[in-house]
């Protein structure tokens, strides 16, 4: 009997340290997410014309990044995607912005006005 007890105490000993280890392994994956930047991998700013939307597609990612700048959120997304800009009378006036998560999905839109910024989280939930 005493020797069976030792290897069920044994067992459970083992078992103990592999949670153990394991939870701090997933601490620490977790810990060095969050100290990524958000804006590691942004969107590709090159593919625009004019310099107004370049500089107001610069503006709306700045934006964005600083938005989920030192949040728990910012260990999720990891890259942004700019959607549309939209121009009346050649003058950009508003920018929809997508942040992704790893897997690709779209976490977050933000809409980025010249002043003002919009986030709508409920994108994750829908297709």
């Amino acid at each position: 009997m005493g020797l069976f007890n030792m290897v069920k105490r044994t067992r459970r000993i083992v078992s103990n340290k592999v949670r153990k280890g394991l939870f701090k392994l997933g601490a620490l994956i977790v810990g060095i997410f969050a100290f990524l930047p958000s804006h590691l991998l942004e969107s590709d700013i090159q593919n625009y014309e004019d310099s107004m939307e370049k500089e107001f597609a610069a503006y709306a990612l700045e934006t964005t990044a600083s938005i989920f700048s030192n949040t728990l959120e910012q260990s999720f997304i990891v890259s942004y995607a700019i959607e549309s800009i939209e121009v009346v009378d050649g003058e950009p006036i508003s920018s929809v912005v997508i942040a992704y998560t790893a897997f690709g999905l779209p976490y977050a839109e933000i809409i980025v006005k010249d002043n003002s910024a919009y986030v709508n989280k409920k994108l994750l939930f829908q297709k």
